[in-house]
């Protein structure tokens, strides 16, 4: 019986893996990674459950994970799962699952918006427990208005938002159409101010600090980029301020949201933390992103991925002298080609 210990296969090792996000953007960090000399891997649908049991079992490693799909609300999701099993073997991960289950939460994290003095809307927040039992009174409507917003507390991609609710019912409806919510939004619809035919509705994107804000039409869903002579001309700089406030709370690196300039002047925080950004581009969707933000938030990802996994790997020296270990090694054992 022999007592050599059976080789194990090395892990195999991905610089920069990709979870959600539109195919153009995908190939738009595939090409910069390429570029950059960092290996890739989209992790799809159609592998997600292979993937996190070949990460479980040791046999994959993962130095930087974009997570972009995962439902934080739902424990079992294997998205969630892969973020923290990457989490826990010592892998970045933009945004750390813990962090992004907490702050996802519109319910919660508007009442950390509150006591952080962030302009929001005038909201009522009812527990799904208290629904049977709940009553919209002249006092709360007299707070929101009529009609005003319903949203679910715990959830996404539009889900069970009613934005021109009046009555009790548009809430129970709302509850119906979002089961997984613990709590539910009764919110002050805004009606965005008109500056010089656009509506002061933003859709605000944050990267890893950087801030990108664009117009955004609630309706129509059609975005253009808000460029720096706009934000100096309609004195737009809250627009930034509170969205960097959000990052500040939050603790978060990648996320979009929407902030409203009202017809009084006022700015407020609307959609507060999208975890999972819309990266489907103009060029092929009327509705989607313009091309150059998609590209910026790319090349912002994956620049921060070369300098994590860059750190990780060592400095440029360090490679040149795990080389010339080889190459002393090899010259002595007389295996060196001419010309090395």
């Amino acid at each position: 019986m022999s007592n050599k210990k059976a080789e194990t296969k090395p892990a195999v090792s991905y610089d920069v893996v990709l979870a959600g996000g539109s195919q153009f953007f995908a190939s738009r960090l595939r090409e910069l990674c390429g570029q950059l000399d960092l290996s890739f891997f989209l992790v799809e649908p159609l592998w997600i459950n292979e993937f996190l049991a070949k990460l479980r079992q040791g046999d994959l490693k993962v130095e930087v994970l974009i997570e972009m799909a995962a439902e934080l609300y739902d424990p079992n999701d294997p998205y969630l799962q892969m973020a923290k099993e990457v989490k826990r073997q010592g892998g970045h991960v933009i945004d750390d699952p813990d962090v992004g289950a907490v702050m996802a939460h519109k319910g919660r994290f508007h009442q950390i918006l509150v006591e952080n003095q962030v302009p929001v809307p005038e909201t009522i927040i009812v527990q799904r427990k208290e629904l049977k039992g709940f009553r919209l009174t002249d006092e709360i409507t007299d707070r929101v208005g009529v009609p005003f917003v319903v949203k679910p507390g715990w959830g996404g991609g539009g889900q069970g938002v009613i934005v021109n609710a009046q009555t009790k019912e548009d809430l129970l409806r709302s509850a119906e159409m979002a089961p997984n919510s613990d709590s539910f939004m009764i919110q002050r619809r805004l009606t965005p101010k008109q500056l010089e035919g656009h509506l002061a509705w933003f859709r605000v994107f944050h990267v890893l600090g950087e801030i990108i804000p664009c117009w955004w039409e609630p309706g129509s869903g059609v975005y253009q980029l808000l460029s720096p002579l706009q934000r100096r001309l309609y004195h737009l700089r809250p627009v930034t301020t509170i969205t960097r406030d959000i990052a500040r709370i939050s603790r978060m690196h990648l996320f979009s949201t929407e902030v409203c300039l009202t017809e009084d002047g006022k700015f407020f925080a609307v959609d507060y933390l999208n975890t999972d950004p819309d990266m489907n581009p103009k060029s092929f969707y009327r509705s989607g992103v313009p091309d150059e933000v998609v590209r910026r938030i790319a090349w912002q990802l994956v620049d921060h991925a070369m300098h994590v996994a860059r750190r990780r790997h060592g400095s440029f020296d360090d490679e040149l002298d795990e080389k010339d270990l080889d190459w002393g090694d090899r010259r002595r054992r007389g295996l060196l080609i001419a010309g090395e």
